[in-house]
């Protein structure tokens, strides 16, 4: 950019050049123009925020030269300078530029009068510009004034907001009306959301309400009184007196709720108007599903939403399906109208995203349980409308067929005395194995042809899906995984060639867990890659897909190339230090001394550190034995961990044993599998985790001579920083999560039990994903409590209140601490 705008620079000064190369002085002007104000715009991306100000400071000084061969370029420069101030700090400055330029700006000027039509080439028509020019800059007005606290929400939407809205007219697409809409809908969610508003509106309604009752309560003294006058006077003056306070009281609730009606009214409808306008803005349906769900109740809500969302493409609410389908009953009410219509819908146009999901609700009936029930009868509601589906009808039938046999053979049971743990056995040797090569695979036997169900299919916007691979067939042979369910881990084919590696698991292990906790780490690992410091880095998380068929099986993507954290330990430790204590008698002096005094458990933790060597480093010397490759790979493994780290502890993710920690052969990065135990559930259990994050000996070991002092600490704070920026889109991700009724925010006595009885087992066989522990009993639903504490905690993790640098030195001494790490649970083995 330096380069080009010297160059441009020196060919709008030089005649002698604008002559040889043909290019007229006003041309030169406005390239040069151009190539600034992108300069000034890339610099505030970037933060290069003194970059940028330079930049608008030398624009300045070309407006009057500009003008003298006909290029305006003043309305132009002065909202790029406004832009520049705010992203300084300077609001006032910023504000008070934008005021002065929409004073000054007549939109009855002609084109030419406005600003930089010919910069703006691609656009159609100098007109278009002018408006488009005029709505920005409205919009981008009401948004800091907004921010900066300067005008009432009311006179905000009245002066900027609802102008902006009239200077589309009739243009309902594309990204300057997205920006418009969001930031309308935006705006009034902020409004409903704003803390002081909502302790108001709680505060009236508690008064009114107070008052009411006492009014009541003197009417009916009143009438007890009977023939005594005086008393009945005197409580008349009493009831009179309340009465009026009453109707204070009254009018003002009145007055908020019918202005919070508003604000929920003006908020659905423009986060649907955004999201039919453009793609730009595809976040805003987490934040709509939020408020939507959380007002379903609402008249209002609903017919806002009626009247909107069947204008808007159902692949922007498919990545939700597993909240949808939740959600589902067999009620009569508006709300359940829309839900099914909109579920109906995203199965039709998009069906390998939604009737796996819908299938699940269907296959689970949930015994006595009345909502389950309901559940189920909707979702077979759904159901009896898609069989007949000219379009999907056969899609349909193919997938409800094929999970039947998928669930069949994942429940399948395997002798344990002929199948160990890595056997491999012939599909034919089972009943259901055979089943799944004659029913899928059969030759000619299109209705049962499928995709992959773990194949990560994009969302297409023209809903057309012929193209996907379908499963041409399985390898001959399964392999028998650990657990005490015996997962089978099979491999199909696709048409295109391509292999997926699956595990079929069936059990009391509730597979939707991991499954939502992996929609929230996709999502959150999608906002990293839009923050350009861990974009560049690649911090990010890697996730698998977790497919629940019913409510105690499902298929697991088996994650290849990879090797659990505990596998490579134990050997390599006998390996490399054959004269260390063995693993299974660190296990035991560390149970040994758990019922001991702290200081005691201290002093047995030292004693098995110091007999026993860390070792992780060798797995990158062993594998990767070109050093250009070793370096990478150890990188990619710091990084991979550094991030995962920040954001497990962000959303309090526990049971971080040797098991539940995958090392990837051929990358290095690190893969958390196991995710069913968040937002802090692991400080419950029976011997509570009291790290943040696991950063014991040896995967310090594995990041080099540097430790965590190196990439390890740098990449952690620029996870949490990023992690900071996004706070609004991660709590709004997690806002979804508080109204899905089949996610449980606490874990039952007996899963926590089991949970930690089998990390002390320590199962010999563990390649890929599988969890491996048991689910026990839980709530159907959660307390609403658990899930705003829940919430709460997250909030507080993202704030501000420590800088970045600290927080991170306090989590990394927390983790790393012998005092904590020797309080910890054996099984889950702190001193490797």
């Amino acid at each position: 950019m330096s380069c080009r705008e010297t160059m441009l620079s020196t060919l709008s000064k030089n005649n002698n050049l604008q002559n040889i190369t043909k290019v007229s002085q006003r041309d030169a002007r406005t390239v040069e123009i151009q190539a600034l104000l992108r300069s000034s715009e890339m610099s505030r991306r970037h933060a290069a925020l003194q970059n940028s100000l330079t930049t608008v400071t030398y624009l300045n000084r070309l407006i009057k030269p500009c003008e003298d061969v006909g290029v305006k370029i003043g309305p132009t420069v002065q909202f790029e300078s406004a832009k520049v101030l705010w992203d300084q700090g300077e609001m006032a400055a910023s504000i008070k530029m934008l005021q002065d330029l929409r004073r000054n700006l007549d939109p009855n000027m002609p084109p030419d009068q406005i600003g930089r039509p010919e910069l703006l080439a691609a656009l159609v028509g100098r007109k278009r510009y002018k408006y488009r020019f005029l709505r920005a800059l409205i919009i981008i007005q009401g948004h800091q004034i907004s921010e900066a606290r300067l005008e009432k929400p009311d006179e905000i939407i009245n002066r900027y907001l609802v102008p902006a809205i009239n200077e589309l007219g009739d243009v309902a697409e594309g990204n300057q009306a997205g920006q418009v809409f969001h930031e309308f809908a935006s705006f009034c969610d902020k409004q409903l959301q704003n803390p002081d508003g909502l302790e108001d509106f709680h505060r009236i309604q508690k008064l009114r309400e107070t008052k009411e009752a006492e009014v009541q309560d003197l009417d009916r003294m009143i009438r007890a009184a009977g023939s005594q006058a005086k008393e009945k006077d005197n409580l008349k003056s009493h009831r009179n007196k309340a009465k009026q306070w009453f109707d204070i009281d009254d009018r003002d609730f009145q007055r908020l709720r019918e202005s919070r009606q508003a604000f929920l009214r003006q908020s659905l409808e423009n986060y649907l108007k955004c999201l039919r306008s453009c793609d730009k803005y595809d976040n805003d349906a987490l934040r709509f599903s939020a408020l939507w769900l959380q007002n379903h109740e609402s008249e209002i809500a609903n017919s806002a939403v009626k009247a909107h969302i069947s204008n808007v493409g159902s692949r922007k609410f498919a990545s939700l399906m597993n909240q949808w389908s939740s959600r589902l009953l067999e009620v009569t009410t508006e709300f359940q109208s829309l839900l099914s219509a909109l579920v109906f819908r995203i199965c039709v146009e998009h069906p390998y995203h939604g009737m796996y999901q819908l299938f699940a609700s269907s296959k689970t009936k949930g015994g006595k349980d009345e909502a389950a029930l309901a559940r189920h009868r909707a979702a077979n509601n759904i159901v009896s409308d898609l069989r007949p589906h000219k379009r999907v009808g056969r899609t349909w039938l193919a997938i409800h067929n094929t999970n039947i046999v998928f669930v069949r053979f994942a429940s399948e049971k395997l002798d344990e005395s002929k199948f160990k743990p890595g056997s491999k056995v012939p599909l034919k040797q089972t009943q259901y194995g055979r089943r799944l090569e004659q029913d899928i695979t059969a030759q000619g036997n299109e209705t049962q042809k499928i995709p992959p169900p773990t194949m990560s299919i994009e969302l297409r916007a023209d809903c057309d899906y012929r193209s996907v691979p379908l499963i041409a067939k399985f390898q001959p042979e399964f392999t028998v995984a650990s657990g005490i369910s015996m997962p089978k881990i099979i491999t199909a084919v696709a048409t295109d060639g391509t292999k997926y590696k699956q595990l079929f698991k069936s059990g009391n292990d509730d597979l939707r867990q991991d499954s939502i906790m992996e929609q929230v780490f996709e999502q959150v690992s999608r906002l990293l890659r839009a923050q350009r410091a861990t974009r560049q880095r690649n911090l990010g998380i890697r996730t698998y897909k977790v497919l629940p068929l019913t409510a105690t099986s499902g298929i697991i993507e088996f994650v290849p190339n990879t090797i659990p954290l505990h596998d490579y330990l134990m050997p390599a430790h006998h390996r490399h230090f054959p004269r260390d204590i063995k693993p299974t008698n660190c296990r035991k002096a560390i149970s040994d001394a758990q019922p001991k005094s702290v200081d005691a458990r201290i002093k047995v933790f030292r004693s098995v550190c110091n007999q026993f060597h860390p070792v992780l480093r060798y797995f990158f010397q062993e594998r990767f034995e070109n050093p250009d490759d070793w370096f990478d790979k150890r990188l990619a493994y710091t990084r991979s961990t550094a991030s995962i780290s920040i954001l497990g502890h962000v959303l309090g993710l526990g049971d971080r044993h040797g098991h539940n920690i995958l090392l990837d052969e051929k990358t290095g990065e690190v893969v958390h599998i196991d995710l069913g135990i968040a937002f802090e559930q692991g400080r419950v259990l029976p011997v509570p985790e009291v790290v943040p994050f696991r950063l014991t000996r040896d995967l310090v070991d594995g990041m080099g001579i540097t430790r965590t002092e190196g990439v390890f600490r740098r990449c952690c704070e620029f996870t949490l920083e990023a992690l900071r920026n996004e706070s609004y889109s991660i709590m709004t991700i997690l806002d979804v999560l508080r109204y899905d009724p089949l996610y449980s925010w606490s874990l039952s006595p007996l899963r926590l039990k089991k949970m930690q009885d089998a990390q002390s087992e320590a199962p010999s066989f563990q390649p890929n994903a599988e969890g491996g522990d048991e689910a026990g009993i839980r709530k159907q639903e959660s307390e609403p409590g658990e899930a705003d504490r829940a919430l709460m905690v997250v909030n507080k993790k993202l704030s501000k209140s420590l800088s970045v640098t600290a927080t991170v030195n306090e989590l990394i001494s927390t983790a790393t601490d012998e005092r904590n790490l020797a309080l910890l649970f054996a099984g889950w083995a702190a001193y490797a």
